[in-house]
């Protein structure tokens, strides 16, 4: 929902009458508890008890705000299944199909290294502390025990709970970016070459992932297989420029920039200081 200035204070009044404190302060914590759970406060999940197809998600917190209890409901309906698809289902596919990519690239990467290991052996080397010493990787047994593990067991049971710890939103984040950068290019190239202009041009949103456009790793395997090389050598379809070469470009740029300034400056005093020696 989104609440004006005046709602949203009545809101505030209602469910915390004991606090006094304004709209920004009370956003603040909102926000607090929502990205930092401290000490005090719990976020619990509950659901009213409506019609069946209006259900509506309640989502509470309750915290400490200056030794005072507050708290804050979220009232979230039902999103439809094509915003569900975009934003949850489709990405999480992604997710799933880059994190077998680097899998497959680690198991190459523990596979060369035993190479590596195996001809400092047959060249005389040997470990010189035993504990250090490991077995050569295979790949099906290490699977194996792996489906044998307490941890694919607890991994079950949380069911997916573990999906977005800090290490998976951040995944989560840069196949969203890589996503919009990609298809921000593509509409940039459609454009007609004279065109110089930003005005009147709305910022891009990305367009739909749609069953047409899914990523190379959720359609499945490529035709050919991939040269045996690591992420950094292999063929990439990142455009040629990118959000951290502009901004690389933009830094260099301005340090230059000022490097002139400081010349010409430099250059000034010196000029200053004959003439007043003259």
């Amino acid at each position: 929902k989104r609440h004006k200035s005046a709602p949203l204070k009545r809101r505030i009044d209602k469910l915390n009458p004991s606090i006094e404190a304004s709209v920004s302060r009370i956003l603040d914590q909102i926000k607090n508890c929502l990205e930092s759970q401290e000490k005090g406060t719990s976020i619990t999940i509950g659901f009213k008890d409506e019609e069946e197809e209006n259900s509506k998600m309640v989502l509470k917190i309750n915290s400490q705000l200056a030794g005072l209890p507050f708290c804050w409901n979220f009232v979230g309906n039902s999103a439809d299944k094509e915003m569900a698809s975009e934003n949850l289902i489709v990405p999480l596919m992604a997710m799933v199909g880059e994190l077998t990519r680097r899998q497959r690239e680690l198991i190459k990467i523990l596979q060369n290294k035993d190479k590596e290991i195996e001809d400092y052996k047959s060249q005389g080397g040997k470990t010189t502390r035993k504990h250090i010493e490991t077995q050569e990787f295979v790949e099906t047994a290490f699977e194996n025990t792996m489906l044998m593990s307490k941890g694919f067991e607890e991994e079950v049971k949380s069911f997916g709970s573990s999906a977005f710890d800090d290490s998976g939103q951040d995944l989560y984040r840069q196949i969203m970016t890589k996503h919009s950068w990609l298809h921000r290019q593509k509409n940039e190239e459609e454009l007609p070459v004279n065109d110089t202009s930003d005005q009147g041009r709305k910022p891009s949103t990305g367009t739909s992932w749609g069953s047409s456009r899914l990523p190379p790793s959720v359609t499945g395997p490529p035709s050919q297989k991939s040269p045996n090389k690591s992420p950094a050598s292999s063929k990439s379809n990142t455009p040629d420029t990118s959000p951290i070469k502009d901004t690389e470009l933009m830094r260099r740029q301005a340090l230059e920039r000022r490097l002139e300034s400081d010349e010409a400056k430099k250059h000034e005093k010196t000029k200053k200081k004959k003439k007043m020696a003259f």
